[in-house]
């Protein structure tokens, strides 16, 4: 099925299920995510992980006392989500990743949400305890605006989700605030309407917080960019049109 929605669960802080789960979602729960479903009575699509932070019988989930791996050979290719060793825990299809590895297990759960048709992916439990962890996250936002996907990256109150080269458009019933960043090391043609401040054809950078703390004010908002990656982070309590 095409155009599928992919919501994963991570093993970081996790703050509910925003969204609504429907039944043709592809549910992925990545390593102890799975823990937080199972908590809920939610039966997953699928497991994916390396367990390191869930105990699994027979599997390791540490890479052991190794040193000067080189691994980065690979690091684009994603051909080896296809070949994972397969399993199951609780009856749930499983696919076990070797800690030696490029992928985090939410990006091996990106890729397998992209083989399947998805094009939309909600990632929960992919913030806080370690800041790289969620700085990886916001890389994962990134590289599916860069295949013209779109990622959520849920917090406790805010979403985070990138743009490239396009626009996006909020309703009126949004409130608090929306901060732009810069996910490229520039990106020329911001536009911000609809807001507190009005943002015209300006080139924003990676390295000057410029755009944080914008503000909504009860009319439709919109932020475009011509040339870059932008990282949109906003409340989300109230509905956008997105």
């Amino acid at each position: 099925m095409k155009n599928r929605r992919c919501i994963i669960v991570g093993a970081g802080d996790f703050y509910g299920i925003p969204v609504e789960i429907q039944k043709d979602d592809l549910v992925i729960a990545a390593d102890a995510g799975y823990e937080y479903l199972k908590d809920r009575g939610i039966r997953p699509d699928l497991i994916i992980g390396d367990f390191d932070s869930m105990q699994v019988k027979g599997v390791k989930g540490v890479t052991g006392p190794v040193s000067g791996l080189s691994i980065f050979a690979d690091a684009e290719k994603a051909e080896y989500i296809h070949h994972l060793k397969h399993m199951e825990i609780d009856g749930v299809e499983t696919r076990v990743i070797n800690p030696v590895k490029n992928d985090p297990d939410m990006m091996a759960c990106v890729r397998i949400g992209l083989a399947e048709g998805c094009r939309e992916m909600h990632l929960l439990g992919g913030t806080g305890k370690r800041v790289d962890h969620s700085i990886a996250n916001l890389q994962i936002l990134g590289f599916l605006a860069g295949k013209g996907c779109r990622g959520y990256l849920y917090g406790r109150d805010q979403v985070i989700t990138a743009i490239r080269n396009t626009s996006v458009c909020f309703s009126g019933t949004m409130q608090g605030y929306l901060s732009v960043f810069s996910l490229t090391d520039t990106s020329e043609g911001v536009t911000e309407t609809g807001l507190k401040y009005v943002v015209e054809d300006v080139t924003l950078n990676n390295l000057t917080p410029t755009g944080l703390s914008n503000e909504f004010v009860g009319t439709e908002a919109t932020v475009s960019v011509r040339n870059g990656t932008l990282l949109l982070v906003y409340e989300y309590h109230s509905a956008s049109c997105m």
